[in-house]
């Protein structure tokens, strides 16, 4: 399936702060606070809805485990997580690790090798960002 933004894309999370461009988000019902960049109107502690999009550096495919974010406060930089959907035009994944998010792939991978489904892992590149819905 290929989508670029949809209601399977959006994550709920609340706002604990804001340094510089970088927005300390957390994640309801978990330990997760994610240091994001983006920008919002919202006031400390609302919950806010939004996408997050990333870059993996390489995806790999999971044989077993779970979803999760390492480390738990902070820029996220390794993440594991279930393959929701694709945008082959973008070339990129839904990715659902503890909160959704698009996943573009490095050079040399194809959003076409990984299918619904499918664990993947894989190292963040820095500017994991978040943007709030309208």
């Amino acid at each position: 399936m290929s989508t670029t933004a949809n209601a399977n894309a959006t994550c709920t999370v609340r706002l604990e702060g804001r340094h510089g461009s970088n927005l300390h988000l957390s994640v309801p019902g978990t330990e997760y606070v994610l240091d994001l960049v983006g920008a919002t109107t919202a006031a400390e502690g609302k919950r806010v809805q939004g996408t997050i999009t990333g870059r993996a550096q390489k995806l790999h495919r999971a044989s077993a485990g779970g979803e999760f974010i390492e480390p738990v406060e902070g820029h996220p930089r390794i993440v594991q997580g279930r393959v929701r959907e694709s945008d082959l035009a973008g070339n990129r994944l839904l990715v659902q690790a503890v909160v959704p998010m698009w996943i573009a792939l490095g050079a040399g991978q194809s959003a076409r090798d990984f299918h619904a489904g499918d664990i993947v892992n894989f190292y963040m590149e820095s500017g994991v960002t978040f943007a709030p819905l309208a």
